[in-house]
């Protein structure tokens, strides 16, 4: 991954990690001093979680307990899924939300999507009231992929039609439609229709219904 840190006019913090929370996760606040990723769509964010580059327990991901720096204004590095299953190319100078995942998330992501991407259409060029971000540069997005099999909780190996279209190291958001979102890593690519888990899965993922979104990095203008 790029550095999170662009150039940034405010860094606060740090504060307590609250849990696991990913290198350029949108955090908010969890209780007196600690943080959280950002679970669903909110407008009240603290900021995006800078890369510190000190070695960690999990590879990309700040653990309980752990400080975490925070950039609050300025230019930064964030998550972006296109959160369509036919996506539509992320322009510079559209605006960017908490992404809508899952049915009553409540596990932590801090992943951004285009205006409005979960309705289908995106609004990327009208400032709303939720838009938390601008982009500064194009990306072309992936579409989200449908699961060839079912996931259980604890399991770390997804099966889909292309692994091909993955690279290790990615980071994902393994999403169930009708419950939680949790974001992770690509480990391994063991087979042509398999992905490992640095991360034993969270979320229960049904066959052809669940998602898998990879994440592109995106340099962003925090609003």
């Amino acid at each position: 991954m790029k550095p999170v840190n662009v150039n940034a006019f405010d860094i606060i913090g740090p504060m307590a990690a609250a849990g696991q929370i990913a290198f350029g996760a949108a955090v908010m606040r969890a209780a007196a001093g600690t943080v959280k990723g950002v679970q669903d769509i909110v407008h009240n964010i603290l900021g995006i979680a800078d890369w510190d580059l000190v070695e960690k327990d999990e590879d990309g991901f700040y653990a309980l307990y752990d400080m975490v720096p925070i950039i609050a204004r300025g230019r930064a590095r964030v998550w972006v899924t296109s959160n369509e299953t036919t996506k539509e190319a992320l322009e510079a100078g559209d605006y960017l939300e908490i992404a809508d995942l899952g049915g009553t998330n409540a596990l932590p992501v801090g992943a951004f999507q285009q205006m409005s991407a979960d309705t289908g259409t995106c609004t990327g060029a009208v400032r709303e009231v939720g838009s938390l971000a601008r982009a500064v540069e194009d990306n072309a997005l992936s579409d989200i992929i449908v699961v060839a099999a079912d996931l259980a909780i604890g399991g770390v190996t997804v099966t889909v039609a292309d692994s091909s279209l993955f690279t290790i190291g990615d980071y994902i958001v393994l999403e169930d439609v009708d419950g939680n979102a949790m974001i992770n890593r690509v480990a391994d690519i063991p087979t042509s229709t398999t992905i490992t888990l640095q991360l034993a899965s969270t979320v229960a993922l049904a066959n052809a219904t669940d998602y898998v979104h990879i994440l592109h990095q995106v340099e962003v203008m925090l609003l």
